[in-house]
Parts: C-alpha cells; structure tokens; sequence
C-alpha cells in the first residue's frame, strides 16, 4: 500500500489520492486525508452468488424444454427462429396482443416474459440477461432483482398492448424476456445517474440507440420475424426507474417486505405458467 492511497473515514476502504469519494460507499474523502497505513491486507469475501439471475435463466430454460417437448411430440424440428405451432405456445404462456385477450387472461402478461420464439431467441436473451443481470444483482440485491425482471417484464407487455391498441399494430403471438432483459441494462444506466455518474447517458444511449436500429432493421427485413419494440422500450424505461430507486450508494440491506414481496413474484409466475397451461386458448386451435 503506497504512501498515495488514502483511507475512508466511513467504512475504510482504501483510494487513490486523488480520489474525491470512496470507491466502496461513495462518501466523499476529505481533502488532505492522511495517507493510509500500510497494514496487511484484509481476506476479500466470498462474492455473493447472483442466485436471482441463475435461478431466471434457469426458469425460461425450463419453460423452452417444455417447449421443445411439445414440438417433438408433434413431430416437429427443433425450432431455431420460428417459434413452434401456436396451441403449444399459448399453453405455455406466450401472449396474443390484443387488448381483449390480456384483460381475459391477464397472467399471460407475466408467463410471456418465460416463453421464446426458437433456439436463438432464447440463447441471445439469456447470453444478455446473465452478463447484466449479475452486474445488476450485485448492485441492489437477490430480491430486487426478482422483483425488477418480474415487474418490468410485465410492463413491456403492458406496454405492446397499449401501443398496438392505440397505434393499430398487428395483433398477433408475442413472448420473451427481451424487455425483462432490457430492464436490466436500464436498471444499470438508473443506479448511475442516481450516482450522479456522468456514464449513464452513454450506457442509456447505446442500448437505446441498438435495440432500436436492431427492432427496426430486423422488422424492415421481411424475413417474417418481428421485434416487439415497444416491449423492448418498456421494459428499458421500467428498469431505469428501478435503477433510480435503487441506486443510492448506501442502499439499505433487503428487508422482509422485498424478500416478501419477491416469493410472492416467484409463486405469481408458477402460477401464470399452470394457468396458462389449463387455458382453453391453446385447444381451441388444435379444433
């Protein structure tokens, strides 16, 4: 530990010199601090799991197993883009975007965040989601994360449903964890402009910028897959807001209300899955 490295009052992390505020609690070092002593340093802690974003992932995997089943039972081929035959898909949540049929089944607007449209939906939303998501699961905790991919999830949906009754879009399937995924690129640009840190216009900007060219460039292709960019902008402009929230940087530990509110989530999401399974929507199709 060099002669320019000062301590923190607060919570005794050591910085640089030059430092204006603590790079553990962000408490702002007082100028002309007294260089810090050199001591043996501490044993680092054990990282803390991301059990949140392990567990998600591991959820939308399991629900694309299910749908792989299906498929194969039917005689199908593994699907890659397209999404399999559309009774399977709504019984294993996906969403018809119609207004009519989100207030008759409003569970679907969180199943949908668990089901994908083939192999490489799902394995670019996951690559994505597990790379922010423990950056974000680190930043605010097991249980807030549960809670912002659970909540902002559905908001993308309410949010395609909203924007293709109000601006006439095509109805049609739509499912996926993008805009869940989204949420945590969100949430990430929120905590640092609750910080105050001038890197959150860019980190926003860029993943604004990309999943709008890519929506759009891909829609405009014809190539018969369409990105629901409404629900990619919902989902991001949820997370942003959850960031903000969460951001401070002495955010104080989960409580009981979070770590509550959290399991009643995860049980709202088995539930969503069985009863989509036990809608009539999915038989109806196979008439």
């Amino acid at each position: 530990m060099s002669a320019k490295e000062v301590r923190c009052s607060a919570c005794g992390a050591t910085n640089g010199a030059d430092f204006t505020t603590c790079v553990r609690c962000a408490s702002p070092l007082a100028e002309g601090a007294a260089p810090a002593k050199v001591a043996r340093p501490a044993r680092p802690s054990a990282p803390h799991a991301p059990l949140a974003t392990y567990g998600l992932a591991g959820l939308c995997g399991l629900v694309f197993f299910l749908q792989l089943s299906m498929a194969l039972q039917r005689g199908d081929s593994v699907p890659i883009l397209g999404g399999g035959h559309p009774a399977d898909l709504l019984r294993v949540g996906a969403l018809p975007g119609s207004l009519d049929v989100a207030l008759a089944e409003p569970f679907r607007l969180l199943s949908a965040v668990f089901v994908h449209f083939g192999l490489l939906h799902i394995g670019m939303n996951m690559w994505a989601f597990v790379g922010n998501g423990r950056l974000a699961e680190a930043v605010i905790g097991t249980s807030r994360m549960v809670i912002a991919f659970t909540v902002s999830g559905v908001l993308s949906f309410v949010t395609s449903v909203v924007s293709s009754e109000v601006l006439g879009g095509p109805v049609g399937l739509t499912a996926g964890a993008s805009g869940a995924v989204l949420a945590t690129m969100g949430l990430v640009a929120g905590v640092l402009a609750r910080r105050k840190d001038a890197r959150w216009k860019r980190a926003l900007g860029e993943v604004l910028v990309y999943t709008l060219l890519f929506g759009f460039a891909v829609n405009a292709s014809r190539s018969g897959v369409m990105i629901n960019n409404a629900a990619h902008v919902g989902g991001l402009a949820a997370g942003f807001v959850f960031g903000l929230v969460w951001g401070k940087p002495r955010l104080p530990p989960e409580g009981l209300v979070h770590k509550g509110l959290a399991a009643i989530l995860v049980l709202a999401v088995f539930g969503s899955l069985l009863l989509a399974r036990l809608s009539p929507l999915g038989a109806a199709l196979e008439r």
